[in-house]
């Protein structure tokens, strides 16, 4: 059953948690140089001396543009009053810069036929993650602390996790289907999402395995989140508090 949690917290737990807030702004902040570096520098080499195909260096470009959008999206977000924490802030950044940067624009899926895998074992974490933003910004508000039962949340996060999983396959098949890229890693000769013209696709049984690992992958990402929410669960109120109350300091 939902129960009302009052938390206290003191002058040096708040003095910590800004510090570490400070750093972690930091961390977005030399994301965004070495994006902007790479990405001037990557466009420039594809362009002058590999001649790669016009698509090839739009799409690349469209993955540095995304990733600065993605850094930019906290503060888009808190013109209409949506605050994400700067913890979170960070871990998505960062997984954003794996998977668009390193992923596609320097063509690490293409490279290493394990940084596709690695990248969902995280993002079923990440999307868990999120989904614990989601049930405080939805539910605690005015000073209220609303949480759920530890086990009902633990299983919700990891349907979130799953279900956010299963609706990017679906992006991707799209974007594939669309575009004629290799996102979902269908063919046999490569593993980056640029299709050249002797690239050969998988066959049956093989087509689906990328998918439906990079499910289960979400899935055990998910898992472990949900186990560590339920073993910290009071730690988790406490952070929340503390990221509630920072947020309403910003406002003012």
């Amino acid at each position: 059953m939902a129960k009302k949690v009052n938390i206290e917290i003191n002058e040096a737990t708040l003095v910590a948690y800004r510090k570490r807030v400070e750093k972690m702004k930091k961390v977005t902040n030399v994301l965004f140089f070495i994006t902007l570096g790479l990405g001037v520098f990557d466009i420039f080499y594809l362009t002058f001396f590999q001649h790669v195909p016009w698509e090839e260096a739009v799409f690349r470009v469209m993955q540095y543009v995304g990733m600065m959008f993605v850094l930019a999206a906290p503060k888009l977000l808190r013109r209409f009053n949506i605050f994400v924490p700067i913890s979170l802030s960070v871990v998505i950044s960062v997984f954003a810069f794996g998977a668009l940067v390193l992923g596609d624009g320097l063509d690490l899926y293409g490279r290493f036929t394990w940084w596709d895998s690695l990248l969902h074992t995280f993002s079923g974490a990440l999307l868990s993650y999120i989904a614990l933003w989601l049930i405080h910004f939805i539910m605690a508000h005015n000073d209220k602390y609303i949480y759920l039962n530890k086990y009902f949340l633990a299983l919700f996060l990891v349907c979130f996790a799953v279900a956010m999983g299963a609706c990017w396959e679906m992006i991707e098949f799209t974007y594939d289907h669309l575009f004629g890229t290799n996102t979902q890693q269908f063919m046999a000769t490569t593993t980056g999402s640029i299709i050249g013209p002797d690239d050969q696709p998988l066959c049956g049984h093989e087509a689906l395995i990328d998918s439906m690992v990079d499910l289960l992958l979400d899935l055990a990402g998910a898992l472990l989140i949900a186990i560590y929410s339920i073993l910290r669960h009071d730690r988790l109120k406490k952070n929340y508090a503390l990221i509630q109350l920072v947020m309403k300091e910003s406002v003012k």
